[in-house]
């Protein structure tokens, strides 16, 4: 019998690839990763994600995030399943290069159907991760998140023709959170306060809490300090420039506050990780 995800979860690796039929989680809600995948092989599968049911067939793709309240309802005999886990570490380098616009419709409806020649490109993507992941290992993360992110690209030019009008889909606490991570990445090279943000969408630093909670599941604060150490670290892997220009940069106030930051924020220092 195939692995049934929820004990797939065990351990720290940044990226779970496997199949599974499914069949033992039935009724009960899966234990997802920060982000997780689940394609459609063979079969066909309903499985519900905060309560809207989706049918699965095969090369239909879920993305669903951690706190989704995810449960299989019920699977075909012959129904076969690739998953993808994704920890929050690798989740958010992926996430750094992708549309804003890819978020909010994904949250609205987490399913996608390839079409035509994207089918072909689906099953390429599968045999070209799970090679990255169990023969490379001096670039793995790279290729690891250079893989995803052409992935979720692509899904983001197969939603794009759905033409989702998202001021007439969301509520109005939706999309303010939304605008907020659209000002993070505007602003976070020179602005890391709370305040800031929240005089920009003229609402309170403690509202703002309570919808990133609800929506993005993390603070404020949590979300800036992670697109200031992406900023950061694209900075160290990227180009020649001095700890000292990195700092003046992205508006610290000296190299030390700089460094401290980061160790803080990532558990290494600026030159192990630029090494």
């Amino acid at each position: 019998m195939m692995n049934y995800i929820p004990d797939i979860f065990k351990g720290n690796e940044v990226l779970v690839l496997g199949e599974s039929n499914l069949c033992q989680g039935l009724g009960y809600p899966l234990q997802l990763r920060y982000t997780s995948l689940i394609i459609c092989l063979e079969g066909s599968s309903v499985i519900s994600v905060n309560f809207k049911n989706y049918l699965l067939k095969p090369n239909d793709i879920l993305v669903l995030a951690e706190d989704y309240i995810t449960v299989v309802q019920r699977v075909s005999a012959n129904f076969k399943a690739f998953y993808c886990l994704v920890d929050r570490n690798l989740a958010t380098d992926v996430a750094y290069d992708l549309p804003n616009q890819l978020f909010m419709v994904l949250h609205q409806s987490p399913f996608c159907r390839p079409q035509g020649s994207e089918v072909g490109l689906l099953h390429a993507w599968i045999t070209q991760i799970k090679h990255i992941k169990n023969t490379c290992t001096t670039h793995q993360h790279i290729m690891l998140r250079n893989s995803l992110q052409n992935l979720f690209l692509q899904i983001s030019e197969t939603l794009s023709r759905t033409e989702i009008n998202v001021e007439h889909q969301y509520s109005r606490k939706e999309l303010l959170c939304w605008k907020f991570w659209e000002l993070i990445t505007q602003h976070s090279t020179e602005q890391r306060k709370v305040e800031f943000y929240a005089d920009k969408l003229n609402i309170t630093p403690y509202y703002l809490s309570q919808i990133t909670k609800d929506f993005l599941n993390d603070s404020p604060k949590g979300l800036i300090d992670r697109q200031v150490i992406l900023e950061i670290k694209a900075l160290l892997s990227t180009t020649e420039l001095s700890i000292k220009q990195i700092a003046d940069r992205l508006n610290f106030e000296d190299t030390s506050y700089l460094a401290r930051y980061f160790k803080r924020q990532t558990g290494v220092t600026l030159t192990a990780y630029r090494k």
